[in-house]
C-alpha cells in the first residue's frame, strides 16, 4: 500500500479535481500515493477503514468540512495521520491551522508538514473539529443538508430565510463549573477559532487546550446580527456583549424543543439533550512547518 491514501469528494467537480491529480504528479512519485474518488453519500466513511485497515501511513481529506468530519469519525483515537487539502467553500479548519488555501500549494505542503496531536470534540457520540452546535445555526445546516448547492451565497441566502421564521428557545446548560438557565438565539461550542469564510466564533480557542469554548449568543435583531457578523470577521466577537464564552472539557444542553445539532456544517437529530465531550489529542493532523499556534 502506498503512504498516502487520498480520499477525493467527487462533488468538488471536475476542474478542482483535474488540479488535483496533476500537483500530485509534480510533487510526488507515482508509488507514493493512490486518489480513491468517493462515488456516493458516505463513501468517504468506507474508505476511510480502507486506508486504516491498510499500511497507508496518513489519510488525505480532499473536500470540503463534510468530507473532513466523515473521515474523522474513523480517524480519530487512531494511530495515522490525517492531512487536508481545502476544496470547500469555508475552510475553517485550514485558515486556522496555516494549511495553504491553493490546491498546489497545499499539495506541495504535505511533504513540509509533520503530525500534531490535535483535540477532537463529540456530540452524543458524532465528532467534530472545528465547532458543533443547537439552536439557529442547526436549524439552517438543516435546511442547507440537501442542497445541491454550496457556498458564502447559498449560506447567506438559508441564514436571511430561516431569520424570518426561527423562534429562539431556552437552554438548560450544565458544566464541571457552572449551571444556568437561558434564553438564547444559539449555542455554539468552538474546538477551533474558525466557522469558515474568515469570520471567528471564538479567536481564543485552541485545537490542543483540552477544553471547548461555550459560545451563548443571546439574542437577535437586524443591528445585533450584523455586529455579530462584523465582530466575527474582525476577530473581535469576544468584545461582543451579546455573548457569553464559558470553557470546558464537558457540556450538557437540555431544550424541551431542540431536535437538531450541527457539527462542523452537518445537522443530525437530536431529542432535547446533546452531551459535548472534549477528546484530547486525540487527531493526528499534518500541520505544515511554521505554524506556531493551533
Amino acid at each position: 500500500m502506498k503512504p498516502y491514501f487520498v480520499i477525493m469528494n467527487s462533488r468538488m467537480g471536475e476542474r478542482k479535481m483535474a488540479q488535483i491529480y496533476e500537483a500530485f504528479k509534480i510533487y510526488f512519485q507515482a508509488d507514493e500515493y493512490e486518489i480513491h474518488r468517493t462515488e456516493y453519500a458516505g463513501h468517504a466513511v468506507e474508505l476511510a477503514r480502507k486506508a486504516l485497515a491498510s499500511s497507508a501511513k496518513v489519510v488525505v481529506a480532499a473536500g470540503g468540512d463534510g468530507t473532513v468530519n466523515e473521515i474523522l469519525q474513523i480517524l480519530t483515537h487512531q494511530p495515522i495521520s490525517m492531512a487536508i487539502l481545502p476544496c470547500g467553500s469555508g475552510n475553517g479548519l485550514a485558515r486556522h491551522c496555516g494549511i495553504p488555501l491553493k490546491l498546489d500549494e497545499a499539495i506541495a505542503a504535505l511533504k513540509k508538514s509533520a503530525p500534531r496531536h490535535l483535540d477532537v470534540g463529540s456530540v452524543n457520540g458524532r465528532y467534530f473539529i472545528s465547532n458543533a452546535g443547537v439552536g439557529f445555526d442547526a436549524i439552517v445546516c438543516n435546511t442547507i443538508r440537501e442542497s445541491k448547492s454550496r457556498g458564502l451565497a447559498m449560506y447567506v441566502r438559508n441564514v436571511i430565510r430561516q431569520y424570518f421564521y426561527y423562534r429562539p428557545g431556552t437552554y438548560r446548560i450544565k458544566t464541571e463549573q457552572h449551571e444556568l438557565n437561558t434564553p438564547a438565539y444559539f449555542l455554539n461550542a468552538a474546538n477551533g477559532k474558525e466557522f469558515g469564510y474568515g469570520f471567528e466564533i471564538a479567536s481564543g480557542a485552541s485545537l490542543q487546550d483540552g477544553l471547548l469554548d461555550l459560545v451563548i449568543v443571546k439574542e437577535m435583531s437586524f443591528f445585533k446580527g450584523l455586529k455579530l457578523v462584523i465582530d466575527g470577521w474582525r476577530k473581535k466577537l469576544e468584545s461582543n456583549s451579546n455573548c457569553v464564552f464559558i470553557k470546558a472539557a464537558e457540556i450538557e444542553i437540555f431544550a424541551s424543543d431542540m431536535h437538531y445539532f450541527q457539527t462542523d456544517g452537518d445537522a443530525h437529530s437530536c431529542e432535547g439533550y446533546c452531551r459535548l465531550k472534549l477528546h484530547p489529542l486525540s487527531l493526528q493532523l499534518l500541520i505544515p512547518d511554521g505554524t506556531k499556534h493551533i
